[in-house]
């Protein structure tokens, strides 16, 4: 009996707000990057201060993650200002070309991967497309926005030039098979396969990242299991106990927790009550 009562109230808490949840998933995100810094740091001070973002919760999902990036820069100090615009699109096009041979891919964006292409780069990088598009304003803004993310794969796509040296920056991403070691094996080396043009040349900055393709995908893995956990916390107590539970309508949030894996959870929170 007491089995029945607590699946149905646990149940109707997990259909709580139905229309949330289902718009999130109707988004779909794509590649998303991870950090070592869970996700609800990322938001205002006055949401972090909730109970249910504060902390990461005990039930979620551990897995491998989906692939890495590495952040990089492709840069000429030539003499003339088109020179080093035209030696980092050279070098830019030549890195796009090897990239899709070698399995890899280029990418750009802050929280969700976007791949770099023939087709696109134009728009992407509209500065080194068209010295004209980009003022000198926005470059400092992409500058300053560079020094912050301490290399963590966090990037503004972009491409500026400061007089002497043009910079386009952007990330090598590769998937994950192995270890991370194997995996920055593989982007040193395709690093050092891109040939030079002129004074061209592609550094690479920070550490790997990790990223995980559409983590709303697993909402329902880990709705599961705060049931589970949920009943199990609720039946020592008797009949008349029941538990509720909220926060489930909330987007899927994740953590770095090894070298290859991340914690995906919901920032959910449960009480047993009579």
């Amino acid at each position: 009996m007491i089995e029945r009562t607590l699946s149905r109230l646990v149940a109707l808490a997990m259909l709580a707000a139905p229309l949330q949840v289902s718009a999130q998933e109707d988004e779909g995100m794509g590649e998303v990057i991870v950090t070592a810094t869970r996700r609800s740091e990322r938001l205002p001070s006055v949401m972090t201060s909730l109970p249910y973002l504060d902390r990461r919760p005990a039930i979620g999902l551990r897995r491998a993650a989906d692939g890495v990036v590495r952040r990089i820069e492709i840069g000429s100090d030539s003499r003339s200002e088109d020179m080093r615009r035209s030696e980092v699109q050279a070098m830019l096009l030549a890195a796009l070309d090897r990239a899709s041979r070698k399995g890899l891919s280029l990418v750009t964006g802050e929280l969700e991967v976007k791949e770099v292409t023939r087709e696109n780069w134009r728009a992407l990088f509209p500065a080194l497309a068209s010295p004209s598009t980009t003022s000198h304003d926005e470059d400092d803004d992409d500058s300053q926005d560079d020094d912050e993310d301490e290399g963590n794969g966090k990037v503004q796509p972009g491409f500026e030039d400061d007089g002497s040296t043009a910079t386009a920056r952007l990330m090598i991403k590769a998937k994950l098979t192995g270890t991370i070691d194997e995996a920055q094996r593989k982007v040193s080396a395709f690093v050092q396969s891109v040939p030079a043009t002129g004074r061209s040349e592609i550094r690479q900055l920070g550490t790997m990242a990790l990223t995980i393709v559409n983590p709303e995908q697993y909402r329902e893995e880990i709705n599961a299991r705060i049931a589970r956990s949920a009943l199990q916390a609720a039946s020592p107590y008797g009949p008349g106990y029941g538990v509720e539970v909220t926060g489930l309508d909330r987007a899927i949030a994740w953590a770095q927790v090894s070298n290859t894996e991340v914690y995906l959870y919901i920032p959910y929170a449960y009480t047993v009550r009579r």
